[in-house]
């Protein structure tokens, strides 16, 4: 359970606080001043940043608690609360620790097909000639040399 002490309408996160993202069944517990005592119903606001944009989720309740919404991609979430027109806090940090699903997957290398990238090259005439039926590629893999009739050989220098 995550602990917010509210006072003078300054929000605190109280110990050592921590939410594993992507985990539902966070829940925060605030408490509050006596400035608070007046509004049976509040709003507990969480923003955080998820790939590169700010992500605000509200959560009305009563009482001193709420759930906390499924985080993701975030290493802090904001909380704080208002309620009716008047009365909201500062936000109070939280930091955040990936989860296993939030870490991205590189890419498979994709296996290259010379062949048929050196017959496009061909035939759209960007390969230079070295007699009148070879051409010659340069590439970071190497040298290939391709014949008009499509056959080909790596030639590294």
């Amino acid at each position: 359970m995550v602990e917010i002490m509210i006072r003078n309408r300054i929000a605190r996160a109280l110990g050592e606080q921590q939410i594993i993202c992507g985990n539902s069944g966070y829940t925060v517990s605030f408490d509050f001043d006596s400035e608070w005592d007046a509004f049976e119903q509040k709003t507990a606001v969480f923003s955080f940043c998820q790939n590169g944009k700010r992500v605000i989720l509200d959560a009305e309740f009563t009482g001193t608690s709420c759930s906390i919404p499924v985080i993701t991609g975030s290493n802090l979430v904001e909380i704080g609360c208002y309620a009716g027109n008047i009365c909201t806090s500062s936000p109070a940090l939280v930091p955040c620790c990936e989860c296993i699903t939030d870490i991205p997957s590189e890419p498979a290398d994709l296996q290259r097909d010379i062949y048929n990238e050196l017959m496009e090259q061909k035939n759209l005439g960007e390969l230079p000639t070295l007699d009148d039926d070879e051409y010659f590629i340069m590439t970071l893999d190497g040298d290939y040399v391709c014949t008009s009739s499509g056959d080909y050989v790596i030639a590294k220098g």
